[in-house]
Parts: C-alpha cells; sequence; structure tokens
C-alpha cells in the first residue's frame, strides 16, 4: 500500500473507532465521510484499503497485509456492513483468533468485591451520582410522563439527562454532543415518553428472546432521536442504563471487563447468561440509590443490570482493578 506500519496501524485504529461509532448496518460511503470529517488527511485508497483488509468475509489475499488480525466489519451486502462479533463468525480468519471466553465462564471475577469497590468511595456531591439523580427522576415519572410535555418538565428531564451523561464522559473532547445544548434532548426525551410501558420493567431476569429483542429495538429508537448526532453504541447504552436501568452501559471498560467488543443480540444474550449464572449474587447486591434532596439512600434500588454495569465498569480496568 507504500506505507510504513506505523502509519498503517494509526489508520486502523481510527478505522476501529470509526465502525464502533457509526449505526449498523453502515455503508463504505458512511466511513469515507467520517474519515473526511475527522481526519480529512487519511487519502481515500489507503482507506479502502484498509476497510478491505478489515473485513472478516473477505479473502485472505485481498486484506493483504491485514490478514493476520481480528476484522473490525462483516460485510452484508454489496457495499454494506456491520460490525465485526468474533463469536458469530464462521470464516477462517474469525479461526484464527481464538474466541475470547464467554461471560458465564468469568469464574475468576469477584462480583461482591468489584460492587464494593465501585461504591466505597460514593458520595450524593460526586461525579458518578448524577446516575442516581437521573434515574430516580425518569423512574419517578415513568406513570405521568405526559407531564414531561410542560415546559418545565421537559427542561428538567433534558438537564438531568444532560448531567449525567457529561458526568458519564459523552460530552467530552470531539463528542458531537458536546456542540449542543440540552434542548437538543427534547425529541430523546419525547422518545422515552412513548417507549412500550413493558421497558420501564425489564430487567436481566426479563432477558429472554423479546426481552432482548424490546432492548435492542429501544436503542435503535434512541440511536434515531438523537440525530444527526452519531450516537455510538457507548452513548445509546448510557442513555437507556440512566434512564431506564434495563442494560449495562456498552463503555470501553464493561467491553473490557466483559471480554465482548460489540452491542448487539448476542452480546445481550451474554449479560443475560451471566446473571442467570450469578443471580443470587447479583440480585443481594442491589442496594439503594442516592436521594438528590437530601443525599441519603432512597427507597429505589439499582437495578440487576446497574450492578453488572459496576462489576465490569471495575474488572475492565477502571479505577484501578489492583486495588481489589
Amino acid at each position: 500500500m507504500g506505507e510504513d506500519q506505523s502509519v498503517a496501524d494509526t489508520i486502523w485504529d481510527r478505522l476501529d473507532y470509526c465502525v464502533q461509532n457509526l449505526a449498523e448496518p453502515f455503508r463504505a460511503s458512511e466511513i469515507v465521510g467520517w474519515f473526511r470529517r475527522h481526519h480529512p488527511d487519511v487519502k481515500e485508497p489507503s482507506l479502502r484499503a484498509h476497510i478491505q483488509g478489515a473485513t472478516s468475509n473477505a479473502s485472505d489475499a485481498s486484506r493483504g497485509m491485514f490478514a493476520g488480525r481480528q476484522p473490525l466489519i462483516t460485510r452484508i451486502e454489496h457495499g454494506v456492513y456491520r460490525r465485526f462479533e468474533r463469536r458469530a463468525e464462521n470464516d477462517g480468519a474469525a479461526q484464527a483468533t481464538p474466541s475470547a471466553p464467554v461471560a458465564t465462564t468469568r469464574t475468576d471475577v469477584n462480583i461482591e468485591a468489584a460492587v464494593g469497590k465501585y461504591l466505597r468511595d460514593r458520595d450524593p456531591d460526586a461525579r458518578y451520582a448524577s446516575f442516581d439523580y437521573c434515574f430516580n427522576h425518569f423512574q419517578e415519572h415513568r406513570t405521568a410522563v405526559a407531564a414531561w410535555g410542560q415546559p418545565t418538565g421537559m427542561e428538567v428531564s433534558c438537564l438531568q439527562l444532560g448531567f449525567y451523561l457529561a458526568s458519564w464522559g459523552m460530552l467530552r473532547g470531539s463528542s458531537e454532543l458536546l456542540q449542543r445544548s440540552a434542548r437538543h434532548l427534547v425529541p430523546l426525551v419525547e422518545r422515552i415518553a412513548n417507549v412500550p410501558p413493558a421497558l420501564w420493567e425489564l430487567d436481566l431476569n426479563g432477558y429472554d428472546a423479546s426481552g432482548i429483542d424490546l432492548v435492542y429495538q429501544t436503542a435503535l429508537d434512541i440511536r434515531s432521536a438523537l440525530r444527526p448526532v452519531e450516537a455510538s453504541d457507548i452513548l445509546v447504552t448510557k442513555v437507556m442504563l440512566g434512564v431506564f436501568g434495563c442494560v449495562p452501559a456498552f463503555d470501553t471498560y464493561f467491553k473490557k471487563g466483559f471480554r465482548i467488543s460489540t452491542f448487539s443480540k448476542g452480546s445481550l444474550g451474554l449479560v443475560g447468561e451471566f446473571y442467570r449464572a450469578n443471580a443470587s449474587t447479583i440480585d443481594g447486591l442491589r442496594q439503594a440509590t442516592l436521594e438528590f434532596t437530601t443525599g441519603h439512600p432512597s427507597t429505589r434500588l439499582y437495578t440487576r443490570a446497574k450492578v453488572v454495569d459496576m462489576v465490569f465498569f471495575i474488572e475492565g480496568g477502571y479505577p484501578g482493578k489492583a486495588a481489589l
């Protein structure tokens, strides 16, 4: 390709970040457009070569110097791709890389210690208490969502959600959401107000086929409501965790700790499996959220999905697994 290895690695890393943040399925033209906006220095022929090299169901010959790497994408039709999910592939490239252990084999995870580490420095004025206040707000209003249509109610909902997302890193750096005001969240809050009632009750103990379908469909709806912001899986799942508590946030730490690479129905199934294998332990660790007014524990418990989110947030290396 006429590039040294360091340049190729840099483009590869950028491509990896790009495809993790595009809504699926996505076209090659969307990848090219993303690079034009974020990395205009990357020449299109070189990018196209990387796209081919990152495709799981392309031949080894056409993947060239990247044939030995774990792919990033899978072609589902001409010019259309989805993120590569190692467990779902049967091609030679996938077989060449040993599969990561599935969640139910994580017998080395000390669930109690991880949750204890997460909650050790919990404080009503600390950054991560923003989750509690956002979650409590939406849960308290879920049976009277029409109230969100009033000016004050809508404003408070947008501000609660926006501050939570900011506290959890969704408005940093080059985030498109950083360039938007809280009012950009109005369509999202309106979408939240119209979700199926069953979603408000859904937790990991309801992760059967229909429950997983509901989570995945809601993720697509939230992604649509945030446009023109290109919402990543991280952003979408953080919204769903902070509002409904029905799914862990698929951020860098969670995915690393859980040993999974993508947000998909298959990944959600593995989360459900992990819960079922450790249900009594997880259920016993559901502590009360903090109340905004007093800073004291409320009568509302963290969901099972939130507990699992805590576990693998710590297990993935934050804020210092060595301290466990």
